[in-house]
């Protein structure tokens, strides 16, 4: 552990280094908080960055390297730094301001740590979802111009809102260790950038003129948006009159054939999912959002346009939600004053540019997913959804009813409304994908964890401002108000005080940091030709046994950033949204071992510009291996007993 703890004190200190680099021009545009916005100056130089690589690279230039990474950073703090040394009458700040950066370099470190070190005692790249999402990190690390092909249809690219996994392939970069690694470590970062920008935005919602008031208020938001469970623990707790028998993962599969996950559920079982990698993006949205309600200015029209654009290669729904979100809002601003209306149109021109010109490269190459929109046919019961909501619906509430005078009323109706209308939309439409048992599911989880994401930040705006002195309340409401979020606080963290011990089995064995360690244990042999393919690409791709979604098939490929002819069956059949071209690869697949026709065998290896050809385990159980006409194809580099990996010449 302490080798590990030496590791993630290095990254802390790259972060640092790329927090400094934008913090200059940062600061300008977040002038009016007391923070500057120094949480969001991590986030901001990365994406800057990787942003400017992604639009050189999709180009046909060859900077999708280390090296362009580091070019990119240098560039952008020489300027950042110059142009500083050039600014004048820039923002000072006050004391409040530096016990908040303070604060949330604290919430940084603390999430970094922390999230690091669990990831310690389970490491293991090898379910759910993680083979997708470190497949994807991998085949940006190996593609110095974009977009970069499939790690499991060789010869496309990939077909996925995987500008997120692109920007963690770059922090793996900075980070300046083992792909394998780095995985848990972006995790870390993420909790980090997500804890402390949240507490700059509870902080900001809860505008308390006591400062501890307004601390409290940006700790607990911070923790109720990251780490907290819904109020499906309390409903289990009161009902069971124990915990005994709870198990946290039913808080997001509640609903019949829906999903409904959360941030907290995320940082537990360790998925770089869209959604996850999406979260302080859509953090600094939010942020941006709502200092632009109550200051409109062009610059900040470019961000959220800008931001919108990422967020539809990051979580295409992410860029719907919060369009949805602007509407809101701006149907407020048009209904209080109907002068808006042109400025509105304006703002909407700006943005919308924006979006598309930042999203154009991925949108010329990216095939739909989604069929459209359909009427829902099932719905929730009420009182599953009484289940899940009624803590974040009375804490909407509270907060609403407390500021229904005060300067902040918009933004915060603007979010409760939001939350509303995330809610109820899956209970009226949904967005049609390949799973025919489960057709809802997808739009309530994306959806909801947006809402989760919401009401813990309304959580710690209602705290901060309960326990401001200086804001006049009724005492009632006061402590009423009081008493009831604090049982709702308490049981929202029954889930992470339950969750991360349940998965990370009491955290009694501490295994590292390394993602990809268990193959070395559970399948030595594929661990070695791993770690040959990782030394020796060549540019060319790989035959290895197909498998279905979920299972540990397709490793090599994920592992060693080499791609395949053909991967997880389900997963490619919906990025490509037909099953067609996933069973004609299979099949040639099955050729390419069983064939006796070795001129039949070259074609389909040239056909897909095959380079390395894999027998193992998992191809003796599906194929009938013709092992000596496979080996007459190149020289066999690898051999572990009856296993062998072949270059093909």
């Amino acid at each position: 552990m302490v080798g590990d703890l030496l590791i993630i004190g290095k990254v802390y200190l790259i972060s640092l280094g790329l927090q400094l680099a934008g913090w200059p021009v940062t600061r300008s545009i977040f002038g009016s908080l007391a923070d500057r916005g120094w949480p969001v100056a991590r986030l901001i130089s990365t994406l800057v960055v990787s942003l400017t690589i992604w639009e050189l690279a999709s180009l046909g230039l060859p900077v999708n390297t280390s090296g362009g990474f580091w070019v990119g950073i240098v560039v952008l703090a020489s300027v950042s730094w110059g142009w500083q040394v050039t600014k004048k009458g820039r923002p000072l700040i006050t004391k409040e301001g530096w016990r908040m950066i303070a604060v949330e370099e604290y919430l940084f470190l603390v999430g970094l740590v922390t999230i690091s070190l669990i990831r310690g005692f389970l490491p293991n790249l090898d379910s759910l979802e993680k083979f997708m999402d470190f497949g994807f990190i991998n085949r940006y690390l190996n593609s110095p111009t974009l977009p970069a092909m499939d790690m499991w249809q060789a010869g496309k690219s990939i077909n996925y809102y995987s500008f997120g996994h692109f920007w963690a392939s770059g922090l793996v970069r900075y980070f300046q260790v083992e792909a394998a690694v780095g995985y848990n470590l972006v995790l870390g970062m993420i909790a980090g950038l997500s804890l402390s920008i949240a507490f700059g935005i509870s902080h900001y919602l809860a505008r308390a003129k006591e400062g501890v008031a307004g601390m409290i208020g940006g700790l607990v938001g911070a923790l109720t948006t990251v780490l907290a469970g819904n109020s499906h623990a309390i409903w289990y707790l009161i009902s069971h009159r124990s915990l005994e028998g709870y198990w946290y993962a039913d808080a997001t599969r509640f609903i019949h054939n829906t999903i409904h996950e959360f941030p907290g559920y995320s940082m537990v079982v360790a998925d770089l999912h869209g959604h996850v990698l999406g979260l302080p993006i859509v953090l600094l949205f939010i942020l941006i959002l709502l200092i632009w309600l109550e200051n409109r200015n062009i610059v900040l029209e470019m961000g959220m346009g800008v931001l919108l654009g990422v967020m539809m290669m990051t979580n295409t729904w992410d860029t719907a939600i919060y369009g949805l979100v602007l509407v809101i809002a701006s149907l407020q601003l048009w209904a209080k004053d109907v002068k808006n209306f042109r400025p509105l149109v304006r703002s909407a021109g700006v943005m919308g540019l924006l979006m598309g010109l930042t999203a154009l490269p991925w949108l010329m190459s990216f095939e739909p997913i989604s069929s459209g929109l359909r009427q829902v046919t099932e719905h929730s019961p009420l009182w599953q959804l009484a289940v899940l909501w009624t803590g974040g619906l009375v804490i909407t509430l509270i907060a609403v009813w407390v500021e229904r005078q005060g300067k902040q009323r918009l933004q915060i109706r603007t979010l409760a409304l939001s939350i509303g209308c995330l809610i109820l939309i899956p209970e009226l439409i949904y967005a049609k994908d390949i799973y025919p048992d489960h057709p809802r599911a997808n739009t309530m989880f994306k959806l909801t964890y947006q809402v989760s994401v919401m009401i813990g930040l309304l959580a710690g705006a209602v705290w901060g401002k309960l326990l401001d002195p200086e804001r006049k309340m009724r005492r009632g409401l006061r402590y009423g108000g009081g008493v009831v979020l604090g049982l709702i606080l308490a049981g929202s963290m029954i889930f992470p005080v339950v969750s991360f011990p349940n998965f990370y089995h009491n955290f009694d064995n501490y295994q590292g940091l390394d993602g990809e360690a268990w193959i070395q244990t559970e399948e030595p042999e594929k661990y070695g030709a791993i770690k040959y393919l990782q030394s020796n690409k060549n540019g060319k791709n790989l035959v290895e046994a197909v498998g279905d979604s979920y299972t540990k098939l397709n490793s090599l490929s994920v592992f060693s950033g080499v791609a395949s002819i053909e991967g997880w069956r389900v997963h490619e059949w919906l990025w490509r949204g037909g099953f067609g071209e996933v069973a004609s690869r299979e099949a040639e697949v099955k050729e390419i071992y069983e064939t006796d026709d070795q001129s039949k065998r070259k074609a389909l290896l040239g056909k897909y510009n095959i380079g390395w050809i894999w027998v193992g385990e998992d191809e003796r159980e599906r194929y009938q291996i013709q092992d000596e006409a496979i080996k007459k194809t190149g020289d066999v580099v690898y051999q572990n007993g009856e296993t062998y990996l072949v270059r093909v010449e």
